[in-house]
């Protein structure tokens, strides 16, 4: 082969492998110009105050009902409850716990502050009453309010202590004249700093119409005292919320069904028993004559 075809054979694999690199060089520029641009991680500065489960109106809020979810570092309405990064305790802490939804919120919305309502405000007991209920109040002492330790949202028991004449005898009993009612404001608070109570003179009742009336009486007939029912729901309760479309649907007052008389309290005082009886002298004209009653218990 002579010199001049050896030249011409190594340009051309000279010229073939540069065509190539300039080809495979291109091809990757191309794949950069484009493939997308990877997505900035969004910078989280604040977090923003959301309902933990559905709240319907009239719901009181309790710290359980309420969680606090990120949000991104932009801009947000300023109706929202706001903590930043780092931040223990908020505004929210004390201006949402404890007030009552005004308009239902769902799991997972920002609670905004035109959809609560708090204790004092005006339209609170409008906005925490169902519809069909009343709001009543009644005065209570330190001993009738177990101390401070009820607050709005609570259940209570309602037990009237009296006295009841029976014939000639006098007795003392107690009765359960409403169960399950809820107390929509109290004026007593539990200083949770020194442990002290300040002792209210009054608590107010979500009751319908006819528990009003009764709640009226009993006030007059002897003395009213509140039980604190547990937050746990008895088997009957409980199946009854686990079919309710309602999440935080609570069944209504209704008349209490249990009583208690003095001898069943203490062992001293005299029971009587079911064979002993009134006399009654029954008069009529010239003719007398007695008539024998079964005391009652």
């Amino acid at each position: 082969m002579s010199i001049r075809n050896i030249i011409l054979v190594v340009a051309a694999l000279l010229i073939t492998v540069g065509t190539g690199l300039l080809a495979r060089a291109w091809m990757n520029s191309q794949r950069v110009q484009t493939a997308a641009p990877a997505p900035e991680k969004a910078q989280i500065s604040a977090f923003v105050l959301v309902a933990e489960i559905d709240a319907p109106a009239g719901t009181f809020l309790k710290k359980e009902y309420l969680r606090w979810q990120a949000w991104p570092d932009e801009p947000m309405p300023e109706t929202y409850f706001v903590r930043q990064d780092g931040e223990t305790e908020t505004v929210a802490d004390k201006e949402v716990i404890g007030a009552v939804v005004r308009r239902g919120i769902s799991a997972g919305e920002p609670i905004a502050r035109g959809q609560i309502i708090k204790p004092g405000d005006r339209g609170f007991l409008a906005a925490v009453l169902r519809p069909g209920f009343r709001a009543m109040s009644v005065r209570i002492d330190a001993t009738s309010s177990i101390a401070g330790l009820v607050f709005p949202g609570d259940r209570v028991d309602l037990i009237l202590t009296h006295e009841i004449t029976r014939g000639k005898t006098n007795r003392r009993a107690s009765e359960t004249v409403l169960s399950n009612v809820r107390i929509l404001a109290i004026d007593q608070i539990l200083d949770d700093q020194n442990g002290q109570a300040r002792v209210g003179k009054n608590a107010t009742f979500e009751l319908t119409q006819k528990q009003t009336e009764m709640l009226a009486i009993v006030s007059d007939l002897g003395k009213l005292s509140l039980a604190l029912r547990s937050l746990a729901k008895d088997e009957e309760e409980f199946d009854r919320l686990v079919n309710s479309d309602e999440p935080l649907a609570e069944p209504d007052p209704e008349r209490g069904k249990t009583y208690t008389w003095d001898s069943e309290v203490s062992r001293l005082i005299w029971r009587p028993s079911q064979a002993s009886q009134d006399i009654v002298q029954v008069n009529r004209g010239t003719d007398s004559k007695e008539q024998r009653f079964n005391k009652r218990q």
